[in-house]
């Protein structure tokens, strides 16, 4: 490898299904053990919300769509030694691809880092999968493209039913169905035009969804990370499945097969970096095939990493370098842990979807094949019980700790929903577990192996001890080994939840924490990661006595989407420039938030109140920040006189009513003394001028003249005064068809349009806030504010409604699932 000392790193562009933070926060920690080893980085993006962009210099930031031409524009101009696409998801792949077919990377001298020339030539190409695969002697799926009816049943012959038939043609859409015999084989063909070729392909529907993330270094040397099992069987998309780790329920002859299959791939496709698996799993028998292979960063890389506890992303950095896993330093932080041990657990994580049906109702809950999921939450316990009560309490998004139930459905909606599961299947489970249903039959039923049902079992019995022994202290203590919240004890007894608390506080009892690391405890670490524990041995310490804590966003929702882990990350970078000690709690596994280097400590937590009270009895906080409005968590925290609680947005009175019609906005900064004039901005709704389709975003807003905008802003004073709002302040005008303007309302700056102003202005408001309500705000900051009408900052919001195959013209802001940006220049 040649001497590399400047790189460029492919971004992830808008979020989507499937794209949250996790490439993002991939690409930071990246960046950070490039810096160490003194490289300099480059950074294309055109996502608003990427950290990474704020983090490097602007001179090195290029805010562009992640396409060829603009890539080759960027490798041309700036001339660096290498390219990491593996940060950028498949676009980046591709283009890489195409780069290389090319011959441009090799005439530009160019090295592509994370990934060698043939993992990036196999992805998405099943034909070379397959032969990298056969190369490896391990199996894959059988399939093969027929001309005929006659030609299918040859290949049947040899695979069995049940198969997948794929039509191919040109000039006719058909979806794939799954056939179990030779009539439903033969009514599909003959559904079809006689001129459709086919390909036949064994069904593993049903099977077991197995994960393997490993890494390995330019030496050979390569360790297995982690197994991630799927409990829902195939069929049901890998990233839409509730997933635990360490794997359960395969023997151990099993998954040495599947770790040994995961080497013999990272060997053939000659990988120096990171690999991601995944298998399926015969229930019969100890048969199995590749499904897919992923050579790069995604979502199944980060779970694995979150839940090991192990510095992944760290390591593929230093192994791109051509480092060797020996002779990699880590952190301080990991003190005896080498890259080389192979992490062994202590603790069960499982990650539950969050779903976008709450948003857009249109969409059909039925899972499938297709991922439909906008986030997920883990649980992190004990045992696998408690792992999973606090997985599904922390995707309920409840504000109230409790657990819902689905005794509506009636028993033929019940075992329907059990064979074609939607997204509440979680739910369902547990409610023909209520209902007396047999395990074996549930099996049978819903493809999920047996043990998780007498795991949902041992909960319903506890819940039903809650139920029958009320306010004891041995149905507290046994409640909690099994991940019940004080809240959902609270609400089941109709108490407040303090009553709860003091319950076991009269004896001194208080939850310990434990800390996720890879060692299963047999090396002492100083990773400060942690998550809730009743156990008799506390592993977290009350960081400082100058500690601010953030209460992080969850799991990825519309509407905010990762607008707010950015906001949330942000809140932590500025509270540690100012001095103090930031710790976060939350259960996203994508969350740039939760990367180490942007806190001085994590819990892993459901974020409900009694699991933030337990955080902050322990940590004593001086400060705490809630980013966004929440507004039960808000007031039940308030209750508390001893708590310094701020939301950002500041959380105003909203008794304002706001108008439907909008066209521009002037944005105002505001201390008790002042109001500051910031911006003015377009406002662009995609039906009818309503403000709730207002997803678009121009700034300055061009179409106004000084003499309007020093009346509007004089205007806007006197309404801010009136108000007495402070922070953040949006004034919103309408347009007349007479050319005239009116005043029409007043509200907070909202978190994805906070983000956009710092775009437009080249100042960091989110750091602003901070130092407003810290106490540290300086006004000169005023005189920088870069709002030049030579440069127009665009932001515009993209919804998954193609995703989700729903037929909707125009999204509002509940809806979004991402934006992009860009930069134009007035003679464009």
């Amino acid at each position: 490898m040649k001497n590399i000392k400047k790189v460029l790193i492919l971004g992830s562009g808008p979020s989507s299904i499937g794209n949250e933070t996790e490439l993002d926060a991939g690409a930071f920690q990246i960046m950070v053990a490039l810096k160490k080893n003194g490289i300099q980085t480059l950074i294309m993006d055109n996502n608003p919300f990427s950290l990474s962009m704020v983090e490097v210099q602007p001179a090195n930031t290029f805010v562009k769509e992640i396409n060829f031409k603009n890539v080759l524009a960027v490798l041309k101009k700036e001339q660096p030694d290498a390219i990491i696409p593996i940060t950028g998801g498949l676009r980046a792949i591709h283009i890489t691809q195409e780069l290389l077919n090319q011959g441009i990377l090799k005439e530009l001298n160019v090295e592509i880092l994370g990934i060698s020339n043939e993992a990036l030539k196999t992805v998405n190409d099943s034909n070379r999968m397959k032969m990298i695969i056969n190369q490896s002697n391990e199996p894959f799926i059988p399939s093969k493209l027929v001309n005929n009816e006659s030609e299918a049943f040859d290949v049947i012959r040899d695979i069995g039913f049940p198969v997948i038939v794929k039509p191919v043609n040109n000039n006719y859409s058909s979806k794939r169905q799954v056939c179990k015999n030779a009539d439903e084989m033969s009514d599909f063909i003959d559904s079809n035009p006689s001129d459709t070729k086919y390909i036949i392909e064994k069904s593993v529907v049903g099977f077991k969804q197995i994960e393997m993330v490993g890494i390995r270094d330019s030496n050979g040397t390569e360790i297995l990370i982690n197994g991630l099992e799927n409990i829902d069987a195939v069929g049901v998309h890998s990233s839409d499945s509730i997933v635990i780790s360490p794997i359960q329920t395969l023997t151990d002859i099993d998954y040495q097969k599947l770790r040994t299959a995961t080497f013999k791939i990272m060997e053939n496709l000659d990988l120096v970096g990171v690999c991601h698996l995944q298998f399926a799993l015969s229930n019969t028998d100890s048969n199995y095939f590749i499904t897919k292979i992923n050579p790069l960063i995604n979502q199944s890389t980060a779970l694995t990493a979150r839940c090991a506890g192990y510095p992944l992303v760290y390591a593929c950095a230093n192994l791109m370098l051509g480092k060797l896993l020996n002779e990699i330093q880590l952190p301080k932080e990991y003190n005896h842990l080498t890259p080389m041990l192979e992490p062994t657990l202590d603790h069960i994580m499982v990650k539950i979807p969050v779903w976008p049906f709450e948003n857009i109702p249109e969409a059909s809950q039925r899972l499938n094949t297709v991922m439909k999921s906008v986030g997920s939450t883990i649980g992190i316990g004990r045992t696998v019980e408690e792992a999973l009560l606090k997985a599904l309490r922390s995707s309920q998004f409840s504000p109230r700790d409790v657990l819902p139930n689905m005794n509506n459905l009636d028993n033929d909606e019940l075992i329907n929903r059990l064979i074609h599961p939607q997204s509440n299947r979680l739910l369902v489970l547990i409610e023909a577990i209520r209902r007396g249903y047999q395990v074996e039959e549930l099996e049978e039923l819903s493809k999920i192996n047996k043990f998780y049902f007498y795991k949902l079992k041992n909960l319903l019995d506890i819940e039903k001890l809650i139920v029958d022994e009320p306010m004891k202290l041995t149905t507290i203590e046994t409640a909690h080994q099994y991940g019940f919240g004080d809240g959902m004890m609270a609400e089941t007894w109709s108490v407040p939840i303090q009553t709860v608390r003091a319950i076991y506080h009269r004896v001194n009892q208080y939850p310990t924490y434990k800390t996720i690391e890879s060692s299963a405890g047999e090396l002492e670490q100083n990773i400060e990661s942690f998550y809730s524990s009743f156990e008799k041995e506390n592993e977290s310490h009350q960081e400082s006595d100058q500690t601010a804590l953030v209460i992080g966003r969850g799991g990825n929702k519309l509407g905010p989407n990762t607008a707010a882990d950015y906001y949330t990350a942000e809140l932590l970078i500025q509270l540690h420039k100012l001095g103090y000690n930031t710790i976060v709690i939350n259960n996203n596994p994508n969350a740039l938030s939760l990367c180490p280097q942007i806190s001085d400590k994590q819990y892993i937590e459901p974020i409900q109140l009694g699991a933030i009270l337990n955080v902050i009895e322990l940590e004593k906080p001086v400060r705490i920040f809630i980013p966004g409005n929440r507004h039960f968590l808000m007031r039940q925290l308030k209750k508390y006189d001893n708590l310094n609680v701020q939301v950002l947005p500041p959380d105003q009175d909203t008794g304002v009513i706001l108008p439907k019609n909008v066209s521009y906005a002037l944005n105002f900064f505001v201390t008790k003394e002042k109001s500051y004039f910031i911006v003015s901005e377009k406002l662009i709704s995609n039906f009818n001028h309503d403000l709730d389709y207002v997803t678009n975003y121009e700034a300055p807003y061009l179409d106004i003249d000084k003499k309007q905008l020093n009346s509007d802003i004089n205007i806007s004073i006197e309404h801010i005064q009136k108000s007495n709002w402070i922070g953040l302040v949006q004034i919103l005008f309408n347009q007349k068809s007479d050319g005239t303007s009116e005043y029409v309302g007043i509200r907070p700056l909202r978190l994805t349009e906070t983000i956009f102003l710092s775009k437009a202005t080249g100042i960091n408001w989110i750091r602003e806030l901070v130092k407003f309500y810290t106490h540290n705000f300086n006004d000169k900051i005023m005189n920088h504010i870069n709002s030049s009408r030579q440069r127009t900052t665009v932001m515009r919001a993209n919804f998954p409604f193609k995703q989700l195959n729903v037929n909707k013209e125009h999204g509002d802001s509940s809806q979004e699932v991402g934006a992009k940006i860009t930069f134009r220049l007035k003679d464009n």
